[in-house]
């Protein structure tokens, strides 16, 4: 019966009636944890880590990284301890199932392979762009096979020499992914940069993350040059601080209905650049208290306008922007959405698909939206398996009688208890 593979259930979401206050913990950052496991099996001693989410993307990476024969025991309440060795010789096949970044670090891990690795995933991720990455790992040595850089993609290692060229205008990850192994390479590696940086903000986290290990990078001042000499990751115990986008539906629920939310592990230490999404809350009327470790947010009695915004530097958060644009006192421009085209869905089409299906006006622009106030009328958001648009318009609809998410379980890709947290509106 074919129908039933694409059948998906949808969850009803009830109006929030009331201001409410209530406490949260967000999972673990997927972004740090990623980088970390990687980190780890290139690691001198064993790591502990703490804090990892529990949920589909970290998942994906630690069966792969089971595949590549790494040692792990413990789990990810307790901690979960790592040897810092994995299986360089064997041909293997990867499945990274729907982990964009999962899939970029591995491709770069397999510049350390004398096997061939052959990589797989789900059609959203075999749909999103990787010819960038792999043309630089080609330029280190690797030979690849693929087609326009989608997959499957096959790679045979190690990598010959220490210097390659990156076009990362379309994502961050792929440099991202080249200076997690770079410490590993026999030569080290240089990274020079072809293009302008998209995201840089999470490149830096990133070389952030590596410092933490004790590995030194050296950056030039335009920042469009990377140099690592080689050297070995630090072991011992690392902790994951909670995953700033994920805070932002949090974020916005307050500010929406003059509520109060306290985040209780993300703060002013996170180098994650959506925890700036708090200061749009302000722009928009909210009180934010900030300590290191920790957030406070109350939404204001009436919204404040916000015309235009860039969100370049905060692209993850931009959904949760949208969802709540229709309730602004004035029509607002959310710009700098041009990576947004390649990420698990199309996050600026899809949105505005939605949201005109809600009786919102939209105006879509290459990397633009325009959103008119209005009153959405109960819809069933389609949500494109995207997690972020599942969790962006559940915060739109408690303030919409009638609209349903389809396919709630999506949210499991980075936030396994979304429902469960966001429900704590309610209980008040």
């Amino acid at each position: 019966m074919p129908y039933l593979s694409t059948f998906k259930l949808s969850k009803l979401i009830q109006p929030l009636q009331a201001r409410f206050e209530y406490r949260v913990s967000v999972p673990g950052s997927k972004s740090v944890a990623l980088r970390q496991l990687v980190m780890s099996t290139l690691a001198k001693e064993d790591s502990v880590l703490h804090g990892l989410p529990p949920c589909d993307d970290i998942d994906a990476m630690l069966d792969c990284l089971k595949q590549l024969q790494v040692s792990m025991s413990g789990d990810l309440e307790s901690g979960l301890c790592i040897e810092g060795f994995f299986n360089r010789s064997e041909d293997l096949d990867l499945n990274a199932r729907q982990s964009g970044v999962s899939l970029r670090l591995l491709l770069a891990l397999s510049a350390l392979r004398h096997g061939i690795t052959i990589f797989h995933g789900e059609p959203s991720l075999a749909n999103r762009p990787n010819a960038p990455l792999l043309s630089a790992l080609e330029q280190i040595g690797c030979r690849i096979e693929s087609i326009d850089g989608k997959l499957p993609i096959r790679i045979s290692g190690p990598s010959k020499t220490h210097a390659t060229s990156l076009d990362a205008s379309t994502s961050s990850q792929f440099l991202s992914a080249l200076l997690v192994i770079a410490p590993s390479l026999p030569n080290g590696l240089q990274v020079r940069l072809k293009s302008e940086l998209a995201s840089a903000a999470y490149a830096r986290g990133t070389i952030d993350e590596i410092s933490k290990r004790g590995i030194a990078i050296e950056v030039s001042q335009d920042e469009r040059v990377f140099s690592i000499n080689p050297q070995s990751y630090q072991g011992g115990e690392i902790s994951i601080e909670g995953d700033a986008s994920a805070s932002t539906y949090h974020m916005a629920l307050a500010t929406l209905h003059g509520a109060t939310v306290h985040i209780d592990n993300v703060g002013t230490d996170s180098w994650q650049p959506d925890y700036a999404f708090a200061k749009v809350c302000e722009l928009l009327g909210a009180s934010v208290q900030r300590a290191a470790t920790r957030t406070t947010i109350t939404g204001p009695r009436i919204l404040q306008k916000l015309e235009q915004i860039n969100m370049a530097a905060m692209p993850d958060a931009a959904p949760t922007l949208m969802a709540m644009a229709p309730y602004l006192p004035t029509p607002i421009t959310i710009s700098g959405l041009a990576t947004l085209r390649h990420k698990e869905c199309d996050r600026i089409a899809c949105p505005a698909k939605e949201l005109t299906r809600a009786g919102i006006r939209v105006q879509e622009d290459d990397d633009k939206l325009t959103i008119w106030p209005g009153n959405p009328i109960a819809t069933e958001f389609e949500t494109y398996d995207d997690h972020r648009m599942a969790m962006a318009f559940a915060v739109l609809a408690t303030k919409t009688r009638g609209c349903r998410i389809r396919d709630p379980s999506c949210v499991n890709k980075t936030y396994t208890n979304f429902w469960r947290d966001m429900g704590s509106a309610y209980v008040n």
